[in-house]
């Protein structure tokens, strides 16, 4: 699958509203308001030297990538002049010999910090390999924006400096520790092979993987195809998610089926033993088998595990993972950002509050740089990655996999308007408009919408739930769809057990202290299905969607819970 090349003229929905509230009052103006993302690079030769985070580095680049993907989706000119600038005064700080990090000379690429790390992390090692990856991921991302060749001979300068630096009979990358973090390098390597032939950065990949595969990585290959779960490997943490890419670039690289084996089967395995009902993968930042597990669920483990399922899906085509996919971008994705677009959580739990990431991880503020940390840089591109699964291409056929209210413009000319309120509310339609030449359109059927209906011209269609439906269109035509929002359960366990989550259409549903005044929150009294099926469905001009039962309890849509600062829950006695 393809993302088709397109153009959105508008995505009128609430991920188009909050889009568009992330670039003026969060992207736009970063800068000016935390310099220190651009001059740790510029002072990183002079002493005393700036106390920073071993992943310092990762900031620019996880920047700039969250503004690549927020252009693509919204066209605002205003980010992509901002972005451009941005970028032009990060490039100035690339070493002559293609270093572009944080770090003093001594220290660079070497693992070891010297004196200016000021945090108790346990080696003290940096991850400068992987703010290097994030930059070159960014920086590709951009160049395909704008064809700018500074772009890409940046790129290039930053690679010959790492195969300068590594694999010439000496340090390896893995030699830096932290292989979680470190050896991503091996995605970014496998991308910019694929893009240029150059035989030396596919040597430079391979030589990464002989280092996965040691005793002091997560060997995800070989664990993987023995058939360990993905949470028993020896790095089950989120930063590998980013190596674990490159597998599947190597897999495009090659043809070599045990790449695709291996990345489908860690795919699979998280989602079957780490992913919470929210659609969010990870517990205290790493994969533990058990997603009913009380613990910091963070933003960057959700991102991480999203840009891999996005990959993957590219590759195989499958449904499974769009489904994932959308009940991930409406319960995780939209509730770790605020409504107000300002700031984005570190942890999103099942249950409890939700905390700006400034607030609960702010050990890593710096002099300069108040707002930065790993999560708040790396919050945009979640929302924005729907950029690169709402259509996709294969062939012939245009996939609709998204059905906010948007209107878009294909390359050829097709064009596509969606109206209805989704997911707010369940019937969707669909005004196609091909080229002369017609299109091939292939509907998303989601796998909760056991009993939908597709009327074409009159004629009614009840396709399969979990498929594709396809249709040849040579005229203008308006598709009418009408979802199932019957309310669906799924059992806890754990913490949990005894207990389920309520879902109306890809929404999870939950219950907000600060809505439910006159109930016991800690006694939750048990919810029947009869006072769902009676409940008034309301939706305001902010996009929060609230269930009133008759009984007086208030549910609303998860991505909406907490931002008052009050504890909420999701999981109930069900009768």
């Amino acid at each position: 699958m393809n993302t088709p090349l397109y153009k959105l003229r508008k995505l009128y929905g609430y991920t188009g509203k909050l889009s568009n509230k992330i670039i003026n009052n969060f992207l736009i103006g970063l800068n000016e308001s935390n310099p220190s993302i651009l001059y740790m690079f510029r002072d990183r030769d002079v002493k005393p030297y700036r106390h920073m985070l071993p992943w310092s580095g990762e900031f620019a680049g996880k920047y700039i990538t969250g503004m690549a993907y927020m252009y693509k989706l919204t066209s605002n000119q205003e980010l992509y002049d901002y972005a451009v600038d941005f970028i032009g005064k990060l490039l100035k700080y690339q070493d002559s010999d293609g270093y572009l990090g944080c770090f003093d000379k001594e220290h660079r690429m070497a693992g070891v910090c010297a004196g200016n790390i000021d945090v108790d992390l346990g080696e003290h090692r940096n991850w400068d390999a992987w703010a290097h990856y994030h930059i070159m991921y960014g920086l590709l991302l951009w160049y395909d924006i704008t064809l700018n060749d500074e772009y890409m001979n940046a790129i290039k300068k930053m690679a010959e400096f790492l195969m300068n630096t590594f694999y010439k009979g000496g340090a390896r990358v893995i030699d830096m520790g932290s292989s979680g973090t470190n050896l991503s390098l091996y995605h970014i390597f496998g991308i910019i092979f694929r893009r240029t032939g150059d035989s030396r950065y596919m040597k430079f990949a391979k030589e990464i993987e002989t280092d996965l595969s040691s005793d002091r990585a997560g060997d995800y290959i070989n664990s993987a195809l023995l058939g360990y779960e993905f949470y028993q490997s020896r790095e089950p943490r989120w930063e590998g998610l980013h190596t674990i890419m490159g597998i599947l670039e190597m897999y495009k690289n090659t043809n070599e089926t045990r790449y695709l084996d291996a990345a489908n089967k860690i795919f699979y395995s998280i989602l079957k033993t780490d992913v919470h009902n929210t659609g969010a993968f990870s517990t205290e930042e790493h994969a533990i088998g058990n997603p009913y597990e009380n613990g910091n669920i963070e933003t960057c483990c959700v991102i991480a595990y999203n840009a891999l399922a996005i990959e993957l899906y590219e590759v195989t085509g499958d449904i499974r993972i769009i489904d994932f996919l959308e009940r991930s971008h409406y319960n995780a994705i939209l509730g770790y950002n605020s409504p107000s677009g300002r700031w984005a959580t570190y942890n999103t739990p099942m249950e409890g509050e939700k905390c700006a990431s400034a607030h609960s991880i702010n050990f890593q503020c710096r002099p300069g740089s108040p707002e930065l940390n790993c999560c708040s840089v790396n919050a945009p591109r979640g929302v924005a990655n729907v950029e690169t699964w709402m259509f996709a291409e294969n062939k012939d056929t245009l996939y609709v996999n998204f059905y906010e209210d948007c209107e878009a413009v294909l390359n050829d000319g097709t064009k596509i308007n969606i109206k209805g309120g989704y997911p707010v509310n369940n019937q969707v339609v669909l005004k196609v408009e091909p080229e002369e030449k017609g299109i091939k359109l292939a509907l998303r059927i989601p796998s909760y919408s056991q009993n939908t209906e597709i009327i074409i011209e009159d004629k009614v269609i009840k396709p399969l739930a979990g498929t594709y439906y396809s249709i040849n269109l040579d005229k203008a035509t308006e598709i009418k769809i009408n979802f199932d929002f019957a309310y669906s359960f799924e059992a806890g366990g754990g913490a949990y057990e005894g207990k389920c989550s309520i879902f109306r259409g890809p929404v999870l549903l939950g219950l907000g202290l600060g809505d439910n005044h006159n109930i016991d929150f800690e006694e939750l009294p048990k919810i029947t299905k009869l006072e769902l099926n009676e409940a008034e469905i309301i939706s305001n001009n902010i996009g929060e969607m609230e269930v009133k039962l008759k009984n007086g309890i208030i549910l609303k849509d998860f991505c909406h819970l907490g931002f008052d600062g009050s504890k909420y829950k999701t999981y109930f006695e069900i009768e």
